[in-house]
């Protein structure tokens, strides 16, 4: 892998104007990969805290969003509130684990789960409900971040462990010469948990299956958004070329020469470029939906609190008619 992208470094569009983006591209992945008070030297052996910084905001992040659907929609037991979470964290991992016929990368770690849960737990249960009332008083400012952070994590996901996993890690295999393989995995693997949710409803208070909505409607951003990077990281690599992994399909050198004709990009800067425009989307995204949130959640606020109040004057009401009706009887 590292002798490839040596290889492709020279002939990078990018790279050649800006040398800074290469010194950029370079210490993307580290910086995705820095752990909680590191022991000096960034091995991740002498980590105090042998946590990642991005995957610890990766999952208040998606904490955060579950617990704002339950909070308008009304609350669940913790524990389908808990399993809601993780499905949307390591969805996308699940399927693509399942498509390929690997281990589930959430169980080679020990960490992985201890951080997701424990991240929804504090977000659903914390004492004066803390962690969610700060995040709503800093709202659309925490909302834009962390879902920009999601953004960097997702484009890098999409592409390193997406694309990269297939054609790389898969060799040998013939799923690793499937553009569409390339392709699916690389859009599952950053919208995984929604696609599960529009099959199966898993953010809903009973679950169920249904047509999806994906089918109905059209594709959500999420898909979109992932499709887009894993399309836009295949041509800008030059990672498939019809010569050599599909010469017999039609029209092979004329696609070829169709597909040489965008810039090149090294490995490394497709990446970051990746990560750069799936944070600007979700971050965009994030500011015009926290607003329309913040509307959502306060007439939410102002129906359990009519719910509240006007309970006994209902009943009231009802006395109030019976004593008429006893009234026209006589």
């Amino acid at each position: 892998m590292s002798d490839t992208q040596t290889q492709k470094a020279p002939l990078s569009a990018l790279g050649a104007a800006f040398p800074q983006v290469q010194h950029l591209a370079a210490g993307f992945p580290g910086l995705l990969n820095k752990q909680w008070m590191d022991g000096g030297d960034g091995g991740a052996g002498d980590a105090i805290i042998p946590i990642g910084i991005f995957a610890t905001l990766h999952a208040i992040r998606i904490a955060y969003e579950v617990r704002k659907g339950v909070q308008v929609s009304g609350r669940r037991p913790l524990m389908q509130e808990l399993f809601t979470m993780l499905t949307f964290s390591f969805g996308g991992a699940i399927l693509t684990a399942l498509m390929l016929g690997r281990a589930q990368p959430w169980l080679e770690n020990n960490t992985t789960v201890p951080v997701y849960a424990g991240a929804y737990i504090l977000m659903a249960c914390m004492p004066g409900d803390l962690l969610y009332k700060f995040l709503r008083q800093t709202a659309p400012v925490s909302d834009v971040f962390l879902a920009s952070v999601d953004g960097l994590i997702r484009g890098y996901g999409v592409t390193a462990a997406g694309v990269d996993l297939v054609r790389n890690t898969m060799k040998g295999h013939a799923v690793a010469d499937s553009l569409v393989a390339w392709v699916v995995v690389g859009t599952v693997l950053g919208s995984g948990g929604g696609i599960i949710d529009d099959f199966v409803q898993i953010s809903a208070a009973t679950w169920g299956l249904r047509v999806p909505t994906m089918l109905r409607q059209g594709l959500s951003m999420d898909v979109k958004l992932s499709f887009g990077a894993t399309v836009g990281y295949i041509l800008t690599t030059h990672a498939w070329s019809f010569a050599e992994h599909a010469p017999g399909f039609p029209l092979s050198s004329l696609l070829d020469s169709v597909l040489a004709c965008v810039p090149r990009l090294s490995d490394q800067e497709a990446h970051l470029l990746s990560g750069l425009l799936c944070s600007t989307v979700l971050g965009t995204a994030a500011h015009v939906q926290a607003r329309a949130f913040a509307a959502t959640e306060r007439r939410a606020l102002e129906v359990a609190r009519r719910k509240k109040y006007d309970e006994p004057s209902s009943d009231d009401n009802d006395d109030d008619d019976d004593d008429a009706d006893v009234e026209s009887d006589d």
